[in-house]
């Protein structure tokens, strides 16, 4: 273990104060680079920063506690902020904050699958009935469904019946939602749900070089730990994989939008705090940040 360097590894609750003032602020500073100028009528210049702020708070206090692994401070809410500007030269808006506090509880039941104190057919039931959720509010994200059976047999034992309780509870909102629909009083439009391969290319933005970078650090501590560490890390590691893998699979099949970002900001976010406390060589702790914000200033420039 490294000894604490890092001002969020402070597990004082005043320091939650600084980690959403920081990234309130940070991110006022970089959408007005980005574009969002201050006197705009797009009030989104105002809420974006504000919103962006208290998720980093919230994503720290949702996933830290039900880990049962990262330890209590604010390394993961710094880093998951650090993640999104770095893989995106846009600005960042509220619903960047909004779905990564919802994919955030959906990973942490994924936790608590892992909890002998929980009762698992209640934390199944809660799994599926989130996934479908977050794919009523983003159609994409309805492909939930598939990732939080897989995540059944990590580190787990698993039966049939259990992805059939996913697959019901996943079903059940789905369902409710059509009925209403299809009531003669309400005149909304359904979604329309649309997949289709991305043909087109671009290069990598730098920032997305900066996170393949660090991915091989996290990809040889994750090796190390299936080993030497506790069972509920090890899950959580390969957990946070297996949403790394699923953000990756989005980015191919939606060319046109940009629901992965946060996602795989969420779910990488766990690796970094573990690098910050257990890379090799130790010195490579110090560039973790600076490493983001250059990306960050770099996509700016360019």
């Amino acid at each position: 273990m490294l000894p604490s360097i890092h001002i969020f590894r402070n597990p004082h609750p005043g320091i939650a104060i600084l980690l959403v003032f920081f990234t309130s602020l940070g991110t006022g500073i970089i959408n007005f680079f980005r574009g969002v100028h201050l006197f705009d009528e797009d009030i989104d210049f105002w809420i974006a920063p504000i919103c962006i702020g208290l998720a980093s708070w919230l994503i720290n206090v949702i996933l830290v506690y039900r880990s049962r692994y990262l330890l209590s401070n604010y390394l993961l809410g710094w880093y998951w902020w650090c993640l999104l500007i770095a893989l995106t030269d846009d600005p960042l808006t509220w619903k960047e904050g909004v779905l990564s506090v919802g994919i955030s509880i959906w990973m942490a039941i994924l936790f608590e699958l892992g909890d002998e104190r929980k009762k698992s057919l209640r934390t199944r039931s809660n799994l599926g009935f989130t996934a479908a959720l977050l794919g009523l509010v983003q159609p994409l994200l309805l492909t939930l469904l598939i990732p939080s059976i897989i995540s059944l047999a990590v580190g787990l034992k698993v039966i049939a019946r259990d992805c059939l309780q996913v697959i019901i509870a996943w079903l059940m909102p789905i369902i409710s939602y059509i009925a209403f629909l299809m009531l003669p009083f309400i005149s909304l439009n359904p979604f329309i749900f649309n997949i289709q391969p991305n043909v087109s290319f671009r290069w990598p933005l730098f920032g997305e070089y900066i996170v393949l970078i660090w991915a091989f650090f996290a990809l040889s501590q994750t090796l190390r730990a299936l080993t030497n560490a506790k069972k509920p890390k090890r899950r959580g590691l390969l957990i946070s994989w297996l949403g790394i893998g699923y953000a990756i699979l989005l980015s191919f099949f939606s060319p046109n939008s940009s629901e992965y970002i946060p996602i795989l900001a969420v779910f990488f976010g766990p690796h970094l705090v573990n690098l910050q406390n257990y890379i090799y060589p130790k010195k490579l702790q110090y560039w973790l940040t600076p490493s983001f914000l250059l990306a960050a200033l770099v996509e700016i420039i360019i």
